[in-house]
């Protein structure tokens, strides 16, 4: 073997790219907390805090800006805009745990991550934060140092800083405003989805075929050894460096868990045709991700799961808000037309391997995704003329634009609806309407054309 570990004259399937794009795949699936950016703003404003003084000391020698700068007068500006942000710090988030328990009551608990991994939310808070801290040392060194300091450079950035936590705060409250609007929240839900399909690049399932051919039922085990901090679902296989290995480490490896489904601690992931040593283990569980599968920026599926919680919270006895849960189906059906071209490319590769079925469960088929779409909606909103209408039009809308091969599990919804009309309705009049097609679901002289095949 050669120094990398490789047989000669192999060519190694993942490149230099390949890598770099695998681990920023891995970040994006990692769930993004208030942690990270306000710790770096507040640690940020200590080192400003502390550099700045000297800054002005040494440009004391031969500059001096504002010859008659009062230090008293500074330090006393410092010492109320140190307490306005540490005041404003606290409003702030105790506005944020208030719109989070009202999105939580009324909306759903899946508007918590939306929160969590706000960009302006987190950079508004660091902000905060960070000015008070600045402010705090800045003052600080004007009491601790000489007569003659003059912090001018020091007062300059903490007024520029005070400028732009006020522009941040006016920011967080559109985006809370936002958050808590239903149609607003909606379309971010299925924005992040979309966004999210192009996450996952399909070189690193490229060789899947290969991969899950693999059947060693007494193979050595290699166990998931961390807690899932991001999630416990398996949301991506690195196939290339997997297939890699096994020509590096002259040994077949089969991927135990199917994609989407969690792996708890000390759960198996792969089972090798050779034991394998602790690093080995390591450079295996480096070839696989793992993250929320509900979350909508890991890609359609968590989106359209969200946005199906909403709905239903939305037709629940408690809440009786029918015209929502329209808003959410809006959606669900925008992402689902984005979805199909790409389902049906996706099942054209796998019919390409017949004999592959581990492959089949690596990817949600079109079936799949219309029934964690649409089948919960469907069954609580029989209720709903408007909801019923309003599912009618979704198919109707999908079979116009979708290949005929993508009918089936639509004309099967279509026709169920269809056999719930007399079930559940015994006015004629509400028998007619519910046959209705109208994106609206609310009812008009045009759209009271029943469905085809209801």
């Amino acid at each position: 073997m050669n120094p990398r570990g490789t047989r000669q004259g192999h060519s190694r399937r993942e490149s230099g790219a390949d890598r770099r794009e695998w681990e920023r795949m891995r970040a994006h699936l990692r769930v993004k907390t208030f942690w990270g950016v306000p710790l770096r703003l507040f640690l940020a404003a200590i080192m400003l805090g502390l550099a700045l003084p000297w800054v002005d000391r040494a440009f004391a020698l031969v500059f001096r800006p504002y010859p008659d700068l009062n230090s008293e007068s500074v330090a006393s500006i410092l010492g109320i805009i140190a307490g306005a942000m540490m005041t404003l710090s606290g409003l702030v988030f105790a506005a944020l745990s208030a719109a989070m328990s009202f999105g939580v009551t009324s909306l759903s608990v899946r508007i918590v991550p939306v929160f969590q991994e706000d960009t302006v939310l987190r950079w508004g808070m660091g902000m905060f934060v960070g000015t008070f801290v600045y402010a705090l040392l800045i003052a600080l060194s004007i009491a601790t140092g000489e007569d003659n300091y003059k912090p001018w450079a020091a007062t300059v950035g903490a007024v520029l800083a005070t400028v732009g936590c006020g522009v941040m705060f006016i920011a967080i409250v559109v985006r809370v405003c936002q958050h808590l609007n239903p149609a607003v929240l909606l379309r971010r839900l299925a924005a992040d989805g979309y966004r999210g399909m192009q996450v996952a690049s399909p070189s690193f399932h490229a060789d899947a075929a290969t991969v899950a051919s693999r059947h060693l039922p007494d193979g050595h085990a290699v166990r998931r050894s961390v807690t899932g901090k991001h999630g416990d679902a398996l949301l991506a296989v690195n196939t290339p460096r997997l297939l890699d290995f096994e020509t590096e480490w002259d040994m077949r490896i089969e991927l135990v868990p199917k994609l989407g489904s969690p792996v708890p601690y000390d759960g198996v992931v792969f089972r090798t045709s050779a034991p394998t040593t602790p690093d080995q283990d390591g450079r295996l569980l480096d070839a696989v991700a793992f993250g929320d599968v509900y979350s909508p920026a890991n890609g359609p599926f968590g989106a359209l799961r969200s946005m199906v919680d909403i709905a239903l919270k939305a037709l629940s006895p408690a809440v009786n808000d029918p015209t929502r849960a329209v808003q959410a189906l809006d959606q669900i059906e925008d992402i689902l037309i984005r979805l199909a071209p790409r389902v049906a490319a996706e099942q054209e590769r796998l019919a390409d391997h017949p004999g592959a079925s581990v492959l089949r469960s690596w990817s949600r088929s079109w079936d799949d995704y219309i029934a964690a779409a649409t089948d919960e909606i469907r069954q609580f909103g029989w209720r709903s003329v408007q909801i019923q209408r309003r599912l009618r039009a979704l198919y109707a809308e999908l079979i116009e634009q979708c290949p005929p091969e993508q009918h089936p599990p639509l004309e099967e919804r279509i026709a169920a609806l269809g056999r719930g009309v007399d079930q559940w309705w015994n006015d004629p009049l509400d028998r007619r309407l519910s046959r209705g097609t109208d994106p609206q679901g609310l009812g008009t002289v045009h759209d009271d054309a029943a469905t085809p095949g209801s």
